[in-house]
């Protein structure tokens, strides 16, 4: 199953996001005696309004709203009084020399019910809300949220205001939240730090794509028109050599790295077949889209070269490595490549985080579970890093 996350452009996709509030609100019966078969309000009409669909094989089941301050303020701001908050940051940042601050809010958040046990599908449209606002230069966000939902913004680190309010023609309780918009950007693109440039250039042009365990991104010898960046997950790369008829594993890429990319630069043939080794998020940029901020900014094809110019290194490195390097040296080199990938806790300086587990390591490494235990288990006792079963965490500072 596939999920694709966009901007709502489109008259088509507009209706979709106010069909899609309507049936999620009155379902939980919000709104249904107010409005008629849409959900709409003034703050849609705002020429600054982001608003974000996620479809699934065409069908609506997501969506969110991004609103970036006005005369008319926030829509936040008309179920709870920020100004206590605004007035807060605003002396916060003159104190240190700052910009006025930025405000923007979150909200209208509306999830289909069979697919709000899918965390991805939130975490997609946060991780598009936050490019968004970024764009927008947003330096601040605040938020009021069904309480229910409350502890999802905790757990980002958000600030909680208050404790839950009434909302008696609801029937439920919001909370309100705030947050600077820098440690969301380090949440939503951590894992892209060398990449930093790329982002920047094309931010607010990007789709999301979410892929299930085993799903084809794209086959070797298909037209390609797109690239694509991992947020989380993995993708195993391919290629079917006729010459020898087996079918080669050319790399298990990660959280912060591109494939794809060529097909930015032509319409060739795509060279090699992209699985996705499990759940997996990606950011997609498309041909057109590159092509037309890059005519904008021609620094933004100097940025993708230099890209490129480093994925044919690491391609060349890798092929080396699968072909004559011993076991050892594969499980270093995989250590490196994941080490300079992993993203900093922001909670706990100078720790690096990847989230992966030994098995999907061992893959990687082409070793067996007991090897790549071993191995890590040797680099834990040296205290180089630690693992458990969902991630490997290496300490800032100490090669591995």
């Amino acid at each position: 199953m596939s999920i694709r996350i966009k901007l709502a452009k489109t008259e088509q996709e507009l209706s979709d996001v106010y069909r899609l509030r309507y049936q999620v609100y009155s379902e939980l019966g919000q709104f249904a005696e107010k409005y008629d078969d849409v959900i709409v309000d003034v703050f849609d009409a705002i020429p600054s309004v982001a608003n974000i669909i996620a479809y699934s094989d065409d069908v609506p089941i997501a969506t969110i709203r991004v609103n970036l301050d006005t005369a008319l303020k926030l829509p936040s701001d008309h179920t709870f009084d920020f100004t206590p908050y605004r007035d807060r940051i605003t002396a916060e940042e003159q104190d240190a020399g700052r910009s006025q601050p930025v405000f923007a809010s979150a909200g209208m958040l509306a999830i289909a019910a069979e697919w709000r046990n899918r965390r991805n599908v939130f975490a997609g449209l946060l991780r598009m809300a936050v490019d968004i606002g970024h764009m927008l230069g947003v330096t601040h966000i605040v938020a009021t949220v069904n309480d229910e939902t409350a502890g999802i913004y905790e757990r980002l680190g958000w600030e909680r205001l208050s404790q839950p309010v009434p909302m008696g023609d609801l029937g439920v309780n919001i909370s309100p939240f705030a947050t600077p918009m820098a440690p969301m950007y380090h949440w939503a693109f951590g894992m892209f730090r060398e990449k930093k440039d790329l982002l920047e250039q094309f931010s607010g042009c990007f789709t999301w794509y979410l892929v299930d365990k085993g799903s084809k991104i794209f086959s070797q010898g298909e037209p390609g028109h797109e690239a694509y960046l991992i947020t989380k997950g993995g993708i195993d790369i391919t290629c079917f050599h006729e010459a020898s008829d087996r079918t080669l594993h050319l790399a298990r890429l990660g959280p912060g790295d591109m494939f794809g990319e060529l097909s930015l630069i032509d319409s060739s043939e795509r060279s090699a077949t992209a699985v996705a080794s499990r759940n997996t998020e990606l950011i997609v940029i498309s041909r057109d889209v590159f092509w037309e901020k890059s005519s904008e900014n021609p620094a933004q094809l100097k940025a993708m070269m230099q890209v490129l110019s480093a994925r044919l290194r690491d391609a060349n490195n890798l092929s080396m490595i699968y072909a004559y390097a011993s076991l050892e040296e594969r499980l270093s080199y995989f250590v490196k490549m994941l080490r300079k990938s992993a993203v900093e806790d922001v909670r706990s300086p100078g720790l690096l985080r990847a989230k992966l587990t030994v098995q999907e390591f061992a893959d990687m490494s082409h070793a067996s579970l007991e090897e790549a235990e071993r191995f890590l288990q040797k680099l834990h006792a040296e205290d180089k890093l630690e693992y458990s079963k969902h991630q490997i965490t290496f300490f800032e500072g100490r090669e591995s």
